[in-house]
């Protein structure tokens, strides 16, 4: 007996508007930024700018692809998306989406893989967030430390000259939505070997419990030795109070505050902001101190963890893009942000506390502050590629898979209706809408068919790109859509004290009431 068809579902336009998270940002934002500007903290150009897309992200109000059926000329309309990096589920959820589909398509060769996940300590999470090349450094004695270990294991085999890779992922964010930078590493779980002019893989044996504390124990030791080098910590492994930090941190003291506040789950402004703190946590590279059984090929170590326990066969190539997207998730889903009935933001825990808490509660400013310690600056690499992986390496072409990554659909850019003689000539290069990478995405994870019309199930086909705001206004009205987008709320300030004693008036007095013209009504 066969397996029953797969049901194809009709796309329907996602309507960002009415989510929780986006009537947050509607209401609250522009209140959020004029406060910060009055306290002199104005938010950096590249945090405003990802709160101000993700409000234009999804609305057709803001520009729109036009589709048309072949065959009833039945028209449809889809939204161009804000495409930013920081919080957005609907842009973070396609990404994860395209970058697991295209490594497990592309790239990843046919071999078991094993990921390795670490986190680091939390005054070490505060300085790799605060600085780009620390971060790199960090992820380089990681990655080195993981190839040595498989180029190690080679050896002892009598396997020379081989070479290990991995591909690693940065998410700067924990379940409660705190700043917490961490890595996922996607390791092939064997080494490559040249034989003649062609490579070839060999397994490793499974990796125990021993060799994951001796990994860790070599990795807590080189970023100890680093750290102590550039000083962050002192000999005693104490942790120093003046470390070079990147100018993004060094000259935005709000998005400085609220990446310190965040780690410290504290709020940093506004009626509930917590204290200044000079010093995070406590010393964490004391030398004396072994790693610690978390549970099966997890260790912890002077706030170091190394959890290894996941791993994909070969065959399982559903199993590796699902891994795949796990390592590239984004931050934040709609359904785990809610709105009470007096105002405040409900986030649901992924997994509940020690202590059974389920959910955190924030007011729309203290989350909208969560979200601006999320955004990652600019040229802040999310991805790394290393050993064969890396595109300097000699191995890359020859290891990883040949890419079958066809090019998007051809439209053109315009801001009126098009005459019914012109549409879709968008000349020889012209492709299908089924062909284009968001489709193709569309249809791979929710089984949506885009290019189906829900009339006649005839094909749509792109007419045009409509961005011109004059043609926005006049398409949407002739459609019978609204053509404004949602207004947003002007900023609120909160009303200081104010005691009438000791104000001066530094103007003429008032006139007694003997002193008053009469007025006659005569």
């Amino acid at each position: 007996m066969g397996l029953p068809a797969t049901k194809s579902y009709e796309y329907e336009r996602r309507r960002p508007e009415e989510t929780p998270l986006y009537e947050i940002l509607r209401t609250e934002l522009n209140t959020f930024v004029s406060e910060r500007e009055i306290e002199n903290r104005s938010l950096p150009d590249y945090v405003t700018e990802e709160f101000e897309e993700f409000l234009r992200c999804g609305l057709p109000q803001y520009g729109f692809l036009r589709l048309k059926c072949t065959g009833c000329k039945a028209e449809k309309i889809v939204a161009f998306s804000c495409k930013k990096r920081g919080f957005c589920p609907s842009c973070a959820g396609k990404r994860m989406a395209e970058s697991a589909a295209h490594l497990v398509d592309n790239v990843l060769p046919h071999v078991p893989y094993r990921q390795f996940v670490i986190s680091y300590p939390f005054p070490l999470r505060f300085y790799m967030n605060a600085s780009r090349e620390l971060c790199s450094k960090v992820l380089r004695i990681i990655s080195t430390s993981i190839h040595r270990y498989y180029t190690k294991t080679a050896e002892k085999n009598g396997i020379k000259n081989s070479a290990a890779g991995s591909i690693s992922f940065l998410q700067r964010f924990g379940s409660d939505l705190r700043l917490n930078p961490h890595h996922h590493i996607l390791v092939p779980e064997g080494v490559y070997i040249l034989v003649g002019d062609k490579p070839v893989f060999k397994k490793a044996p499974k990796i125990t419990d021993e060799d994951v504390e001796k990994l860790l124990m070599e990795i807590s030791a080189k970023i100890r030795k680093y750290l102590v080098k550039k000083g962050y910590l002192n000999a005693d492994g104490e942790i120093c109070l003046n470390p070079e930090v990147s100018s993004v941190f060094s000259e935005n003291e709000a998005v400085s505050m609220a990446a310190e506040s965040s780690f410290r789950n504290r709020i940093a402004f506004g009626e509930n902001a917590g204290k200044y703190v000079t010093k995070i946590g406590s010393g964490f590279g004391y030398e004396e101190e072994i790693p610690v059984a978390k549970s099966r090929l997890c260790r912890t170590m002077q706030g170091f963890s190394l959890h290894c326990a996941t791993a994909v066969k070969t065959s399982d190539r559903r199993g590796l893009e699902r891994l795949v997207s796990y390592m590239a998730r984004g931050p934040l889903a709609n359904e785990r942000v809610t709105l009470t009935d007096l105002g405040k933001v409900k986030l649901k825990l992924k997994k509940n506390y020690s202590d059974g808490t389920s959910h955190l509660l924030f007011t729309k400013s203290e989350f909208i502050e969560r979200l601006v310690a999320l955004i990652p600056p600019p040229r802040t690499h999310l991805v790394r590629w290393s050993g064969f992986f890396a595109p300097n390496s000699p191995l890359r072409k020859a290891v990883t898979l040949k890419p079958k990554i066809k090019k998007g659909f051809q439209f053109k850019s315009c801001s009126h209706d098009t005459e019914d003689g012109e549409e879709g000539e968008g000349g020889s290069k012209e492709k299908s809408l089924r062909s284009s990478p968001w489709a193709r995405m569309l249809e791979r994870v929710f089984k949506i068919d885009v290019a189906k019309c829900d009339r006649c199930d005839g094909t749509l086909k792109p007419v045009a790109a409509v961005t011109c705001p004059g043609g926005i206004r006049s398409y949407l009205t002739h459609m019978g859509l609204d053509p404004d987008p949602p207004s947003r709320d002007p900023p609120r300030h909160r009303q200081s004290s104010f005691e009438f004693s000791t104000y001066e008036l530094d103007c003429f007095p008032l006139p007694l009431d003997s002193d008053l013209p009469s007025l006659s009504y005569d």
